[in-house]
């Protein structure tokens, strides 16, 4: 009997250790599952960010950067004629004006980092990483869009007042029966005008404003993403 108990003692330990044995290959194995979901689920959302990034730099450089090119071209053009103390035909002088008006909007795409905050941005394991990111998107991006776009808004009214004291429209009727409204200009000399000059000096704060803040925007997108791609290369 005590060699039959004995017995039985042994099996159900060993039982027992083969049970524990299983829960705890179980665990990791239900672990590393877990892990491996939580690493790819990180990969994804960085890739994610890395995409909206892209996205956001060719939009600057396909419809921001052209804009600000013709803003800068006529300002250049208005200074010179400015500058050179001789008069400017009429046509001239609307074309180089309405090109140094161009006028920008700051934006990017914050969507993939509202859908990181609302999975936590934990998930993220590098700290660094994870700081990075959320000013950029929290801090850095907001700040500089923000003071670009109220360069435009601050200013508008002041240029809007100032314009109609050197510019109006005038009706216009075609010998084909077209008919339209064309600017046309009260000042004879212009480039001598106060009103135009406050504008033009406007204009010209404005345009430094845009450049400066489309500069800050694109360094910050671009060192983000060098540091998002550094970590999927780990």
């Amino acid at each position: 009997m005590e060699n039959k108990t004995g017995k039985y003692f042994k099996y159900a330990i060993g039982e027992i250790v083969l049970v524990v044995i299983g829960i705890l290959i179980a665990l990791q194995i239900n672990n590393w599952n877990e892990e491996n979901k939580t690493s790819k689920k990180e990969e994804l959302i960085l890739n994610e960010l890395i995409n909206s990034i892209d996205k956001d730099l060719n939009a600057y450089k396909r419809f921001l950067d052209p804009r600000l090119e013709r803003k800068n071209n006529g300002l250049d053009s208005l200074y010179f004629y400015i500058f050179k103390n001789e008069g400017i035909k009429d046509s001239l002088f609307l074309k180089f004006y309405s090109q140094s008006k161009q006028d920008i909007h700051f934006r990017f795409d914050n969507g993939p980092f509202e859908a990181l905050k609302s999975s936590g941005l934990d998930i993220i394991r590098n700290d660094s990483l994870r700081a990075e990111i959320n000013s950029t998107y929290t801090v850095d991006l907001p700040v500089y869009s923000f003071f670009g776009n109220e360069a435009y808004k601050e200013k508008k009214q002041k240029i809007d007042e100032l314009q109609s004291e050197f510019i109006e429209l005038k009706r216009v009727y075609e010998p084909s029966g077209e008919k339209y409204l064309t600017q046309t200009l009260k000042d004879r000399d212009i480039l001598n005008n106060q009103n135009f000059l406050s504008v033009f000096q406007i204009e010209t704060r404005k345009y430094r404003e845009y450049s400066g803040r489309l500069r800050q925007m694109r360094s910050s997108l671009i060192d983000l993403r060098s540091l998002l791609h550094n970590e999927l290369q780990k």
